[in-house]
């Protein structure tokens, strides 16, 4: 019952939906407008071991077993607040991850990298790759680590086009769309309430007068005199007549 009450109400009241419709769909274009699409970029980066832990000819892609304490140690530093505030000084607008890449084994680090242009997200996933050979040497340097030991890094995978992603505008279009939505059925039927309860208030207050006219009309009735003692009324009363109009009314 209370449903169809509630579409009962809808129908009643189809002009203030319809209202209400119009501005749902102004206010999704107006989150689409205000909140444009952002871009992505992505590169891998593999640590490779030293020139002296591979022998003479050796295949540095057969000994990367030792190498994934070096790759978390990269990326802690990259995750610190100074790596950020450095990133940030370059890029304010982009926001970026530095990850292990948990789709395949090995000293491989992932690069992601989100900003409101292609340009900047590309420029920024430039400048991070940039940065690893040279951060992955300090730490190196730091802990007096022999130059010939050092673990060196290569780009594995660099992204030249940004991806263009929609995802936060749809969220925003979408959280728009449904509030409007929303409060445009609840208007509508608020405003059903309240024109239903008017209606009935001017129902009662005209039932409530024509009580009032009967109890006058009948109050007036009962103090005339009766028809047998019209000889009893005073001299020149027009009793008689006005009996006879108001039961010519009735």
């Amino acid at each position: 019952m209370i449903l169809i009450d509630f579409l009962r109400a809808l129908g009643r009241r189809w002009y203030v939906l319809v209202v209400g419709l119009v501005l749902t769909v102004a206010l999704a274009v107006g989150a689409y407008v205000i909140t444009p699409p952002e871009y992505t970029a992505r590169g891998l980066i593999i640590l490779l071991p030293s020139e002296e832990a591979v022998a003479n000819g050796g295949n540095p892609f057969l000994a990367l077993d030792n190498l994934d304490l070096p790759a978390r140690i990269l990326v802690s530093y990259f995750q610190s607040e100074s790596a950020q505030t450095d990133v940030a000084n370059v890029a304010a607008e982009a926001t970026y991850v530095v990850s292990i890449e948990e789709s395949t084994r090995g000293p491989i680090i992932a690069i992601d990298v989100k900003d409101v242009s292609a340009a900047g997200a590309l420029s920024t996933l430039n400048y991070i790759a940039g940065e690893v050979p040279s951060n992955l040497a300090r730490l190196q340097t730091e802990v007096s680590a022999p130059p010939a030991s050092f673990v060196r890094s290569t780009p594995l995978t660099m992204d030249t086009i940004a991806k263009e992603d929609l995802s936060g505008t749809i969220r925003v279009v979408v959280a728009a769309a449904a509030a409007g939505l929303v409060v445009s059925l609840i208007v509508a039927f608020l405003v059903d309430r309240v024109r239903l309860g008017s209606g009935r208030r001017r129902g009662l207050a005209f039932e409530d007068e024509i009580d009032d006219d009967t109890d006058d009309v009948d109050e007036t009735d009962a103090d005339e005199p009766e028809g047998g003692d019209l000889d009893n009324a005073p001299e020149g009363s027009m009793a008689p007549v006005g009996m006879a109009a108001r039961r010519a009314q009735r």
